[in-house]
Order: C-alpha cells, then structure tokens, then sequence
C-alpha cells in the first residue's frame, strides 16, 4: 500500500524554495494559520485550512473564503487548549495520512519550535511517522531502529537526543563517532553533531525515544 502523506504549512518561517519544491501533486496539503496566505500568494489550494488566523492579515481568512469556498476551513477562537499545528497534525490523521510532514514549524519562536517537536512525538504516539523541515534541518522521531543513506542526508551533521526519557541499548554503525550499546540521558549532549562515513548508517536502539536532527549549516 502507498503512503499518503500530509504536508501541512504552518505561520512560522516558510522558505519559498523549499515549500513550492517540497510539495507532490498527490500531498494531502493542510494549511495551519498564516500558512494559508503562503499558498494563496503561490496559487495553491489546500485540501484543508485551520487555525486561529490571528498571524494572518487582518481581514484575510474573510476574503479568502469568499473567494474559494470549495477549500475547506476550520476556524477556531485564538483561547484554545491547541496549537494551529497540532490540530492540523490531528486532522491529517482524521484524513487517513500515515505520514505528515510539516513546514514552517521553525523560526524565532522557540516555543513554537518545541511545540513542533512535540507535535511529532504525538504522532509518533498515533503510530505516524513525520518529519519538520526547514533549509537548514530535517527533525524526525523514532521509537525503533531506523537507517540513514549518507546521499540522501539532510545536510552534514546527524544529532540524537533522548526525548521523553533515557533511551538504552544504542547501537551507532557506520558514524564517525560509533557507539556499541550505550545510552543516552535527557541531559548532555553526548550524540550532538556526529557524522555519516559509510553508504548506510543504522541506528539501532533497545528502549526509549530518540529525537533525531539532520542539520547543516546556514550558507
């Protein structure tokens, strides 16, 4: 069966290249908030539109209805127990997605940021996989094994981090720095900026959560 992934776009910072190169013809495309403007300034109509729109133009989600009542908006009040983004992560699941990726989940908000993470460790927990993305990272969450092809990196650097608790058993192969069944704490930065050596790397692990960020420097 093939997958069906949601790309939702979100009000943080959105790099243009990437977003409108990201995006397939068959995506399941969520807008969260101001992410609705981004696709209607490019001409791209959303399977779905949510949020609070209170980082959108005053006026805009008005006009916007009016002039595309066939894309679907839900609209809530800005005093809600939710992030834009996690609702938009729920309703992708709602949508039978069994993958979401989200863009313009980074910025200068390191709130939402963490809000971000946390919204992948919650789809992890649905049993989704899923990935933030920016030009800069590729953030994903895992709770089994998983490889990594060093021609299909997302930049230079592969960081780990224990993510909600201590993660045992780790196994690192074909890293610059291995690792032959350690652990990693949710304190210090043991498994920061490793690197890729061979064709394949593998990341093996026993129990716990690994956070994992393919990064490479701003150019």
């Amino acid at each position: 069966m093939s997958e069906k992934r949601a790309v939702v776009i979100a009000g943080g910072e959105i790099n243009d290249d990437l977003a409108l190169s990201y995006l397939k013809e068959d995506d399941y495309i969520i807008a969260a908030d101001r992410g609705l403007a981004f696709l209607e300034k490019h001409k791209i109509l959303p399977d779905l539109a949510v949020g609070d729109f209170d980082s959108a133009p005053q006026g805009f989600i008005e006009t916007y209805r009016a002039a595309h009542p066939q894309v679907r908006v839900r609209a809530y009040n800005w005093e809600k127990d939710y992030t834009d983004l996690e609702i938009a992560a729920l309703a992708a699941l709602e949508e039978g997605c069994s993958r979401v990726d989200l863009i313009g989940a980074t910025g200068s908000r390191l709130d939402h940021v963490m809000g971000a993470l946390q919204t992948l460790s919650l789809l992890l927990d649905r049993g989704c996989g899923g990935f933030v993305v920016d030009p800069c990272n590729r953030i994903s969450m895992h709770d089994g094994a998983f490889s990594l092809r060093k021609d299909s990196q997302w930049g230079k650097y592969v960081s780990l981090f224990a993510w909600g608790g201590a993660v045992s058993g780790i196994t690192l192969k074909g890293f610059h720095f291995p690792m032959e069944n350690g652990s990693l704490q949710t304190s210090g930065t043991l498994a920061v900026s490793n690197q890729i050596e061979e064709e394949q790397a593998e990341v093996l692990f026993e129990s716990g959560r690994l956070l994992l960020i393919e990064s490479k420097d701003t150019p």
